[in-house]
């Protein structure tokens, strides 16, 4: 039962720890693809006096990624039974032309007002619409949600470090008194620290492993699948070798760094 608490106790903490980032990944990862959905989405309508040179254009302001023509044929045939040939030829040629701009990531609201001031200053550009409102709060949510996530998370960290550093120096106390001896017998200190770095490893792969095994069945989960389709959100899928290979490597930095400060404390070791 000892033995069991000792291991919870790190294995708990590291879970917890593990999931914490693995979760402000998850958001990361749902934000970035979200702020490419919304890019996708998002756009700018300017007027214009003459017809503008999309190169010209792109490499004025290079954040635009394609420049399309509003066709207004549609609008115009409406009244083609009321004027003329001559007179509708006569509209067109009047009329300012109409472009929708791509850009190639969604613009917080410095950028898409600085946008909108340079494009005025582009030559035949009469107009700028870049429907700011609606999108900045969308935007502003995102990056509210993930600092949000990310003070969270940070604070979890902090704490499961505190408490796998303490249980790591409860196991010093509890193995004090046979390094001692085997400090006398003249043991190296890979030799005497043998079983609380094997505990800690061990420890490690607990951890890492239940945390894989959760991110990957809630991967599966076809609440959050549903959820996250009816955004038109395609985050990658949580890959249990790859990330769980990651998620490993640093529980095996955290349990061992933890266990060398540790031992540093240890007297007469």
């Amino acid at each position: 039962m000892k033995l069991f608490k000792n291991h919870f106790s790190v294995v708990f903490s590291l879970f917890v720890l593990l999931c914490s980032l693995q979760f402000v990944i998850f958001v990361n990862k749902v934000i970035k693809e979200y702020e490419k959905y919304l890019a996708d989405d998002y756009s700018v309508i300017i007027s214009a006096s003459a017809a503008i040179d999309e190169k010209e254009l792109i490499e004025y302001k290079p954040v635009i990624k394609s420049i399309e023509i509003i066709d207004l044929e549609n609008t115009l045939s409406r009244f083609k039974d009321d004027v003329t040939l001559q007179h509708m030829e006569a509209i067109k040629e009047s009329m300012p032309k109409f472009y929708t701009l791509k850009l190639d990531r969604f613009p917080s609201a410095s950028i898409a007002n600085s946008l909108k001031n340079d494009l005025l200053k582009y030559p035949s550009i009469t107009k700028v619409e870049i429907f700011a409102k609606t999108y900045n709060k969308i935007y502003h949510m995102l990056k509210l949600l993930d600092f949000i996530v990310t003070v969270f998370a940070i604070f979890i960290v902090i704490t499961s470090l505190l408490l796998i550093v303490k249980q790591m120096r409860i196991w010093t106390y509890e193995h004090q008194e046979r390094m001692f001896v085997m400090n006398l017998f003249g043991a190296s200190y890979w030799r005497k620290s043998a079983v609380l770095y094997k505990m800690a490893v061990t420890d490690s792969f607990l951890a890492s492993f239940g945390a894989a095994v959760i991110f990957f069945l809630l991967d599966k989960a076809p609440t959050a699948a549903n959820a996250l389709r009816e955004l038109n959100i395609a985050v990658p899928h949580f890959n249990i070798f790859m990330e769980g290979s990651i998620l490993l490597g640093i529980a095996l930095v955290i349990s061992i760094v933890s266990t060398t400060l540790a031992m540093m404390k240890v007297k007469q070791v």
